[in-house]
């Protein structure tokens, strides 16, 4: 479910019109997030790590509503209710890859599973891109990008970048786990409309998705 947002009665709306009509209007940032606690428990019950901090980055997004805020393709404001994620998977070794869209639910048990069935059916062969290509109407909105380079680490990232209001939804990559002063830490980085989304809402972003790995 969507809700179109009354621009001119909106808490952000100079925030959103002066931010509009830029040439790049996305913010990104790149931070490191401790992630010990969900490695370790990851490990010790022989799940994917992968789909821990996934789960994290989403349910962050799903709680900061801002996260939440779309431009449709009439240029509208629009706010779901809910949003899920769109990651590519690996399919073979030499880099190929598919995406999957995975729906997002509040108990991460039912995320987990519902997320590893749809990661077992990707097929071995196919258009990388084809789910974002399938993405037609406003109702494809209701995501968020999240790409992984668990074997590479990164400080910063830059991202294409699709329309001149920016992208269709927030464009997160996740790197490779390191130690920091005795604590396993990973870079994570995002790329959103800051018409939508502030500082603000990027720290309380970074910092949810920590309570949760830490």
């Amino acid at each position: 479910m969507k809700q179109i947002i009354d621009i001119e009665t909106w808490e952000r709306r100079d925030n959103f019109n002066f931010f509009r009509t830029f040439q790049n209007p996305n913010i990104s940032i790149t931070s490191e997030v401790e992630c010990g606690g969900a490695k370790a428990r990851a490990k010790a019950e022989g799940r994917s790590f992968f789909l821990h901090y996934l789960y994290a980055i989403l349910h962050a997004a799903n709680e900061i509503k801002e996260f939440r805020y779309r431009i449709n393709r009439a240029e509208e404001v629009v706010l779901y209710d809910k949003i899920d994620v769109m990651t590519p998977i690996k399919i073979n070794d030499n880099g190929k890859f598919l995406s999957v869209r995975l729906p997002y639910h509040p108990d991460f048990e039912v995320f987990y599973r519902e997320a590893i069935q749809l990661i077992n059916a990707v097929p071995k062969d196919g258009d990388p891109y084809g789910e974002e290509n399938s993405q037609q109407d406003d109702a494809d909105f209701d995501l968020i990008n999240i790409s992984a380079t668990p074997d590479l680490y990164f400080t910063a990232v830059n991202t294409a970048q699709q329309h001149h209001n920016g992208n269709d939804y927030p464009l997160i990559t996740a790197g490779k786990v390191v130690t920091r002063e005795g604590r396993l830490v990973m870079p994570i980085s995002i790329a959103v409309h800051h018409g939508l989304v502030d500082g603000h809402h990027i720290t309380q972003f970074f910092k949810k998705i920590e309570e949760q790995l830490k």
